[in-house]
């Protein structure tokens, strides 16, 4: 009989304890908080032989053989490496830690301890997930070209700063719902990740949203998560005969095969019990044969998605003066010989053209700055005059730097030449305006607001470029 405590008596421990339930040799033996009162209440609904007042104490009854880390993120490295050292195995809650390097001491402690330690990544081990894999190894969509995966949920505005989750210790999007993303890029990529671009949403040491497009050996990914908006939590497989739709990555119990030919084809397979179970399922059965690692998610993969997660955060938090000339030869690349209301109308129209490909209304406007006129405006559904008063800031940021917004906002995360801005109320510093040289001179501005992480400057460079046929190199990091 395998005798399970939990560390933490939050929501997702009582998830655990009712689905604990299902497993044959398994017991809920102890759980462990900080709150004797909200002990009592959890051994009311799932009874329990002991309860502890601190997690070293439940740690300290030797007749623990394996615990459910229910913490919040920040704290699993070291209360995985406390129980480890004792002999105990670990199933850890996703994110199992913060960084690669905090999986490497994990992974080393569970080792040198002759200790089971496995994060809790449900959709490796449920049914559908195993159906998947098959098909796949059997060519159902050919050779696999490209994976997008997409976990996006929203936080109430009254619920920030109020858990973890929004944190910056241990908060944000890409540890949370990135790392159920990073699982499958592991399991199905090879090799080290090329970044192609990358964008966030990251203030106060919180990523809010991030997209990162990325290159492996053979094939591409693009991983979208956040805490901002409302959108299907699936993964899109793309290969050379066809594409694969997992409803739900985070969970699934369904795919969608989409056949060169037109045929779509649902595959359905429920879990087995809940989607708890297949994970614990699989780790009380290691312990039972006396395993240290899992054969379905090893230390290898575990360290693997944390090195994805940790090059995905690097492209967002460092910046040098490569990044500021790269921003200045994109204001080259795009400098004109005239500039007439002609061209307005035309980039203008290009920009707004590039803008349906994403996923939220926009704001365009070009002024010329000679007369202050206004050439081109056009709003989309959804924008207010609030958009204009950004655009302003954006502006105004353009016109006293001589450059675009973007190279800006890089500008005073470096240094704090320009730190005067930040909240000055009168430059709304972000991507989102662009300067239009003539023979030197600032000719117009470019604006565009309501896409945020970036993607606003991205759509300018998109717009222009089409509409002078060039090719002009998008910018690599997040902006904003």
């Amino acid at each position: 009989m395998i005798r399970w405590g939990i560390l933490g008596a939050g929501n997702i421990a009582h998830r655990f304890a009712r689905s604990l339930q299902n497993e044959e040799d398994s017991i809920l033996y102890a759980i462990s908080g900080r709150s004797q009162e909200k002990l009592d209440v959890f051994q009311q609904e799932f009874p329990c032989e002991k309860t502890y007042v601190g997690h070293e104490n439940m740690l300290n009854d030797d007749q623990v053989d394996a615990i459910y880390l229910a913490l919040p993120h920040g704290m699993h490295k070291e209360w995985a490496i406390a129980a480890l050292s004792r002999g105990i195995h670990v199933l850890c809650e996703k994110p199992a830690v913060l960084t690669e390097a905090e999986m490497k001491e994990v992974s080393a402690c569970a080792k040198s301890n002759n200790a089971l330690f496995m994060e809790a990544m449900k959709p490796r081990f449920v049914p559908a997930y195993a159906e998947l894999k098959e098909m796949l190894a059997d060519g159902v969509i050919g050779e696999l070209l490209h994976i997008h995966t997409k976990v996006c949920f929203e936080i109430p505005k009254e619920a920030v700063g109020k858990s973890y989750h929004t944190t910056s210790k241990d908060g944000g999007a890409l540890l949370d719902s990135g790392i159920y993303c990073a699982s499958l890029l592991d399991d199905l990529l090879a090799g080290e990740p090329e970044f192609i671009q990358t964008y966030a949403n990251y203030h106060n040491g919180v990523d809010w949203y991030v997209d990162s497009l990325m290159k492996f050996d053979n094939g591409t990914a693009e991983m979208e998560v956040g805490f901002d908006r409302k959108a299907p939590r699936n993964a899109e497989l793309t290969g050379t005969k066809g594409s694969i739709t997992l409803v739900d990555l985070h969970r699934p119990q369904n795919f969608v095969i989409h056949h060169a030919d037109g045929r779509e084809e649902e595959v359905i397979v429920p879990y087995d019990k809940d989607d708890f179970y297949s994970e614990i399922h699989h780790f009380a059965q290691l312990i039972k044969e006396g395993k240290t690692e899992s054969t379905v998610h090893t230390y290898a993969a575990m360290e693997r998605e944390a090195h994805i997660l940790d090059r995905i955060r690097e492209q967002y938090t460092v910046y040098d003066r490569n990044d500021l000339k790269a921003l200045e030869e994109q204001e080259e690349l795009l400098a004109m010989e005239s500039f007439e209301s002609s061209d307005a109308l035309a980039f203008g129209n290009a920009i707004a053209e590039a803008a349906l490909d994403y996923d939220r209304p926009v704001a365009i406007r070009i002024d010329r700055t000679s007369d202050g006129l206004t050439l081109f405006q056009y709003m989309m559904d959804e924008k207010t005059a609030a958009n204009l008063k950004y655009m302003d800031g954006k502006k105004q940021s353009v016109l006293d730097s001589g450059h675009s917004s973007a190279w800006v906002y890089v500008k005073t995360q470096m240094d704090d030449e320009l730190a005067e801005w930040k909240n000055d109320g009168v430059h709304l510093i972000s991507g989102g305006a662009f300067p239009i040289y003539v023979n030197g001179e600032i000719a117009a501005v470019i604006q565009v607001s309501g896409l945020h992480e970036g993607k606003d400057h991205e759509l300018i460079i998109q717009g222009l470029s089409a509409a002078a046929e060039k090719h002009v190199p998008l910018f690599r990091k997040a902006l904003g």
